[in-house]
């Protein structure tokens, strides 16, 4: 099923309470922290202070008692702008107005209160600085600010990781770091090799599928893009030590919006070639909106995000297509690299002479192929070959189509958040994501042979609720849940042949019926004419997981101790599949004068190899068994933020991991080689050793060996290790209010798919099927 066809409805009432958007807000990943100490004049500590935390955006406000150290914290605040007041009775008040809160921030703001009547009020307005002295963790955080000033061309937030100096990219290009391609958000290193293992997370819930992302929003909907390099708080795991958080705006108690469109239209363009004057087919529209504001004043706040991309790009392809009379096996006509005739020889009068290792072929006459030799299946498929545009680029006729065609890409991207202060004990949010996307380019030749470039399905949903609930002013809970919903799919409607499509090249010999169960979808059969054409589809995709994660955090702020503990939950599982049902190869060689080091520039054509549909073992019919695949992870930790001075933080941690092997919903996956297992056939049947082998043999051999698959009794893929135990410690000093310095050690496991790509990669020998022709004998085709 499409997940345009779920959850549709999901917040969309609340989505239309809302006529404008707001201005950034924050209100995404709630692990950020507001602390510091209330001193006298003399420094000396003030004990129950009353400590207020003003969010300047929402009018949400949270009091904080000073404890007898004089410390306060604020845990759990959302990233956004705002003012700490603190009031005690024979002291002015102190207020610190400016305070910028960035994801999972650690925000020091200490205070001093001067006695009532020396100084009425003590009102700093300059900005608080956000040097973050708590923690050895490196992060770095791209804000708002950033978000809208700097140029994305991919409009994707993960690709602002890349201003981190600690982040090295592994994009291949531009476009594919768009928002659609999952591959993107997942495919940067971050303080080592981490490229395809570092942990997403997106308003602090886990987006990651495997090695890929899912959901990436849209540009005008993020808040903040935040890096972490091998973390030392064992909050994290599941991962390399690479972790990238993208926070998403939410609603303020004032209307906001924005509205944007980038266009570019032919009609505007130049021209693409200003010799033929042929229009520019370029085309984009590239539009959205966001829209949101308050629902209950201080209560209850909506956020709702649209995108939309219709763009044309223009896409360049060249063939050397065959001539009318080699269409019919007439080649009297075809020049080599030189002018002269390019000749064609029979492959099946090949002569092998041993004695001087040379080989001779026999030419048809005329350069001309026979009729009643040429293939059936051949002849089929060229009936679905178009004709060439022009005469090549030179005497042999190279490249004598050439074509400028439409690439289109339709995508869009839709978001909803709404975020309830329910009291100032409790908290939550609530968002529904998505997007769409579809790419694929236009049969320009009018031939079911056409191939679609990518022909790409492309979609994720991602729903997340968290609720923060402050137990007591020191006792802070968090619980979390996501589900992840990802369709990454070659869907080319228009190129789909279906077993119809099979049958008509192959009627009346259905070979293909056993490779072809479970296949998503038949395009037509791949076949590459070398040096010349290629044509249908071979590799194709289907990979359509999905994950669901449960998390649970307490903090306590005892004394000098900052403690946390939690538990986290990720259930993941679906059909991956990377079909390759046949791949057919023809190369000039067969028809070239010998087989033995052939000049093919003089002599032979892959045409003419087509055309007699001589193949060898280079082609291949593939089965590839789909597969479902299930995996379960745990992670238990514990923090302890431990501050031996007002200057000097140790931070200790301990986590522990344990992920189940993966289990294949079928039980259709590969295990082990057995040498204790006798081999039946050769127990019943004890090959006869030649006498020379036994003589030099000290013992007789023993024939055992039994390749083991998995079964109802032993379904997981490996015995998981239940020992991963990844402790981390660190050192962070205050130098001085500009100057940190940072020391730690932090051991992380990388999740098992993670390691090596995609689920599809999990073996499954033994239910897969793999094909090869005959290789050529001596020169001679042993199959066509």
């Amino acid at each position: 099923m499409q997940l345009s066809q779920k959850c549709t409805l999901f917040l969309v009432a609340v989505c239309l309470l809302a006529a404008l958007a707001p201005q950034p807000a924050g209100a995404q990943d709630y692990r950020a922290r507001v602390q510091g100490s209330v001193l006298d004049q003399s420094e000396a500590a003030v004990v129950g202070a009353k400590v207020t935390l003003l969010n300047v955006n929402t009018g949400v406000e949270t009091n904080r008692p000073s404890d007898a150290t004089g410390h306060f914290l604020f845990d759990y605040v959302p990233p956004g702008t705002y003012t700490v007041k603190v009031e005690m009775a024979g002291f002015a008040p102190f207020t610190q107005e400016n305070i910028t809160v960035l994801t999972r921030g650690d925000v020091t703001v200490n205070a001093k209160l001067a006695i009532s009547g020396v100084t009425q009020t003590v009102n700093v307005s300059e900005v608080a600085l956000t040097l973050e002295t708590n923690t050895t963790t490196m992060a770095q955080t791209v804000t708002g600010k950033m978000l809208g000033d700097l140029p994305v061309l991919a409009r994707n937030p993960f690709t602002l990781v890349l201003l981190d100096p600690a982040v090295v990219n592994k994009y291949w290009d531009v476009s594919h770091r768009n928002p659609f391609y999952m591959q993107a958000a997942n495919g940067v290193d971050i303080g080592g090799n981490t490229g395809g293992r570092n942990d997403l997370l997106l308003d602090g819930v886990p987006i990651g599928v495997d090695s890929r992302g899912s959901y990436a929003p849209n540009m005008d909907a993020v808040q903040e893009v935040s890096i972490q390099q091998n973390s030392v708080d064992a909050e994290f795991g599941f991962s390399a030590g690479g972790n990238m958080s993208v926070s998403m705006k939410s609603g303020t108690n004032d209307y906001h919006g924005t509205v944007y469109y980038f266009g570019r239209r032919p009609k505007l363009n130049a021209l693409a070639n200003r010799y033929t004057r042929s229009v520019n087919v370029v085309k984009q529209d590239m539009y959205g909106l966001t829209a949101g504001g308050p629902i209950a004043k201080n209560k209850l706040f909506t956020f709702f995000s649209y995108e939309k991309w219709k763009a044309t790009q223009p896409r360049e392809g060249s063939r050397t297509l065959p001539t009318d009379l080699e269409r019919l096996g007439d080649f009297s006509q075809s020049k080599n690299g030189v002018g002269g005739l390019r000749t064609i020889y029979d492959p099946w009068s090949t002569k092998f002479d041993p004695v001087t290792s040379t080989a001779t072929r026999t030419p048809f006459a005329g350069n001309i192929i026979p009729a009643n030799r040429i293939d059936p299946s051949s002849k089929i498929i060229m009936g679905d070959i178009w004709k060439p545009n022009g005469p090549g680029d030179d005497i042999t006729g190279i490249n004598n189509y050439k074509i400028t065609y439409p690439w289109w890409t339709n995508y869009y991207n839709f978001s909803n958040r709404t975020d309830w202060n329910a009291s100032e004990k409790f908290r939550m949010y609530a968002r529904y994501s998505y997007y769409r996307t579809r790419l694929d380019n236009l049969n320009y030749a009018d031939s079911p042979a056409v191939p679609s470039d990518n022909g790409g399905l492309m979609d994720s949903m991602n729903a997340a609720a968290d609720g923060v609930y402050t137990l007591n002013p020191s006792t802070v809970l968090n619980f979390r849940f996501g589900t992840t919903y990802l369709e990454d799919d070659y869907d080319s409607e228009w190129a789909k042949v279906g077993e119809a499509g099979l049958e008509k090249v192959w009627p009346g010999n259905p070979w293909y019926k056993s490779y072809i169960q479970g296949i998503p979808a038949i395009y037509y059969p791949s076949t590459s004419i070398s040096g010349k054409a290629g044509f249908g589809k071979g590799s194709t995709w289907f990979y359509r997981p999905r994950k669901y994660s449960m998390s649970a955090t307490g903090a306590k702020d005892h004394g000098r101790h900052y403690m946390k503990t939690g538990l986290a939950f990720r259930y993941s599982y679906g059909t991956s599949l990377n079909p390759n049902l046949m791949n057919n190869y023809f190369y000039p060689t067969y028809t070239a004068n010998t087989f033995i080091s052939p000049n093919t520039n003089l002599s032979g054509d892959a045409w003419a190899t087509f055309l007699l549909g001589a193949i060898d073992n280079n082609s291949d019919a593939r089965f590839i068994t789909p597969q479902n695949i299930i995996r379960k992870q745990w992670g238990i930790f514990f923090q302890d933020d431990f501050k031996l001075t007002r200057r000097i933080t140790l931070n200790l941690g301990l986590r522990y991991e344990y992920e189940t092997a993966p289990i294949e919903e079928l039980d259709r996956m590969s295990r082990y080689l057995d040498l204790t297992q006798p081999i039946p056939e050769m127990q019943a049947n004890v090959p006869v050793m030649p006498a020379a082998v036994t003589a030099i043999r000290t013992s007789a051999p023993i024939y055992n060996g039994a390749w083991v698959y998995t079964d109802s009794e032993n379904r997981a893929l490996y015995k998981a290790p239940k020992d991963i135990f990844l402790p981390r410690v660190g050192l962070a000093i205050r130098v001085n209010e500009r100057t940190a310095l940072r020391i730690g050690y932090a051991r992380y496991a990388i999740p098992m798919v993670n390691a090596i790509g995609s689920s599809w990669y999990i073996p499954a020998d033994g239910y897969n099927a793999l094909s090869n022709p005959l290789p050529s004998l001596e020169g001679i085709p042993q199959a066509v």
